[in-house]
């Protein structure tokens, strides 16, 4: 009944920005005495199942079914909706950031992994947010980066857990918090967060009246980046605890002062039992906190980061209960390094290779700071990051000459790509690089064969117009012959005319073919013809000279 004694208000937005879909997902339920709100977000691009709903359903489903608070209750019922990630049909990797609140209309506690928040807002101010498990935040709380920088740093959509990874997430449960009047608490996804700095976010808060209110200038505030910012699907969970629960006086009667009097007694009575039970567990503590750090260790120098980072996360809790600094420390240090190592490796494994390579970078400085633990290992895995990388960037290079119409040159370095590749049992990279190198080679001899063939053409083209050529020398040598003979003919002519005008006494006239034919044999270069009418031409001019009377 606690719920009718009770005002909360709740109010939601879900939109998917930019994107295609809307892959963010909110549910929530208020029974009699407990409620319970679920906001995902989807960190998979499968099309056919969304993740988030999945989620928000199943912790939905089994909290309904038992609704509880308790922090075991909330662990299995998030570690079930992992579990059901998991099981999706083969070929699926499923992934989903979370936060979950529960509250008994008195009392709040909530839980989350990834990167999706809670925020509890009491008298104009932030008084709880949780922490995003992304390497950005980590490297905001290491102080290698400005908080200010942590919404828009590249990496901060870089989680080192998720509900549907590998092994078991590294779920945060919070203890209960007493409730106020007038408490707000939201729930955001990255879409928020991203575009609305915490100030921001906290001076809407201040200046609204009721979380439809929050919402609508939220929203506001997200859709005037749209121009120049990538907007991601954006969810704002938004509760208002006006009242909370309290529980009603009861006048005191004997039972009452019974039944707070007898655990009082029973209590004094059990103080001895507890004392040695207190001793116990701390003696339990402090031999498993012994046996984890000395399991990380031995995990550590065997390079199964996966262990040692579980091993050293229970040692740095326990540390933490037995209030052992040192332990807890060098706990947090160890298991910070081996969660680097971790998401260096699956970058590698996923191909980001230069995303790896920074990862394994800051491994190799944490590993400097932890004495160098794994030093060798993170070397060896920064040389395999950088031979990936120079086999792309053969592959890239070859890319490059293609495109210049260097094809032999583009050959060599696929060919060069593909041997290193072999050489690092990279079974892709090889396989892309024979595929471009066999592509290159048969671009480069069909070009050969195209430029063989414009060469025989171009062959047979001057050989047609050297045979043109000679054609048109052949004509033209006719022609002058049978000019030469025309001429030479005509000079026979004129000879023979001369010989009959010579006969006939016409020795003026006979003079002028002959000198005539003359002229024509020596144009032909017939000089002896030429010669041979010197006599004639010489008779000619006797016969003219007897001609002529004596006075």
């Amino acid at each position: 009944m606690r719920r009718m004694n009770s005002e909360f208000k709740t109010a939601n937005m879900s939109e998917e920005g930019q994107k295609l879909s809307n892959r963010d997902y909110f549910g929530y339920v208020e029974m009699d005495d407990f409620a319970c709100y679920v906001l995902s977000d989807s960190l998979d691009e499968e099309p056919s199942i969304n993740s988030a709903r999945l989620v928000v359903e199943s912790i939905i489903r089994n909290f309904t079914e038992a609704p509880s608070m308790g922090k075991r209750h909330l662990q299995r019922m998030i570690r079930q909706a992992h579990t059901e990630l998991q099981k999706q049909k083969k070929g699926m990797h499923l992934k989903a950031s979370i936060v979950v609140v529960v509250t008994d209309y008195r009392k709040i506690r909530y839980a989350y992994v990834g990167n999706s928040r809670y925020y509890l807002i009491r008298n104009a101010r932030i008084m709880e947010r949780t922490e995003d498990q992304s390497l950005t935040s980590h490297l905001a709380q290491t102080g290698k980066i400005p908080l200010d920088q942590a919404a828009s740093h590249e990496e901060r959509n870089n989680l080192y857990s998720f509900l549907g990874e590998r092994g078991t997430p590294k779920l945060q449960i919070s203890k209960k918090k007493k409730l106020e009047n007038g408490d707000i608490f939201l729930l955001i996804t990255k879409g928020v967060w991203e575009q609305c700095p915490d100030e921001n976010l906290l001076e809407i808060i201040n200046d609204a009246k009721d979380p439809d209110e929050i919402l609508k200038r939220t929203e506001d505030w997200i859709l005037e980046r749209q121009e120049t910012e990538e907007i991601d699907n954006y969810t704002m969970v938004v509760t208002f605890a006006q009242k909370v629960y309290q529980s009603p006086k009861k006048p005191w009667t004997l039972k009452r002062v019974l039944m707070i009097a007898i655990p009082v007694v029973l209590v004094t009575g059990g103080i001895s039992l507890a004392l040695f039970l207190r001793y116990r567990s701390i003696r339990n503590k402090e031999k498993n906190l012994m046996e984890c750090m000395e399991n990380g260790e031995a995990y550590l120098r065997y390079d199964n980061y996966q262990r040692a980072a579980e091993e050293y996360g229970e040692a740095k809790t326990l540390a933490g209960s037995l209030n052992r600094d040192e332990e807890y420390e060098k706990a947090d240090q160890y298991k910070k390094l081996a969660e680097q190592v971790i998401l260096a490796d699956e970058a590698l494994s996923d191909g980001e290779y230069e995303k790896s390579q920074e990862l394994y970078l800051t491994a190799r400085e944490l590993s400097e700071d932890a004495g160098n633990v794994g030093r060798i290992y993170i070397e060896s895995q920064l040389d395999r990051a950088k031979d990936y990388i120079e086999v792309y960037d053969l592959i890239a290079l070859g890319e490059r000459k293609e495109e210049y119409g260097n094809l032999k040159g583009a050959i060599a370095a696929y060919k060069e790509a593909r041997e290193k590749a072999a050489d690092l049992y990279y079974g892709d990279g090889k396989a892309e690089a024979l595929e471009k190198q066999a592509a290159a080679e048969e671009a480069l001899e069909k070009a050969e064969m195209e430029e063989e063939s414009r060469k025989k053409e171009h062959e047979k083209e001057i050989a047609a117009e050297v045979a043109r050529q000679q054609q048109e020398e052949a004509a033209a040598q006719e022609l002058d012959n049978q000019q030469k003979a025309n001429d030479q003919q005509n000079a026979i002519d004129l000879e023979n005319q001369g010989n009959s005008l010579l006969a006939q006494g016409q020795y003026e006239s006979a003079i002028t073919f002959y000198q005539t034919a003359q002229a024509i044999y020596k144009r032909l270069d017939l000089t002896d013809l030429a010669n041979n009418l010197n006599p004639k031409i010489e008779a000619a001019r006797a016969g003219m000279a007897a001609a002529v009377p004596e006075t």
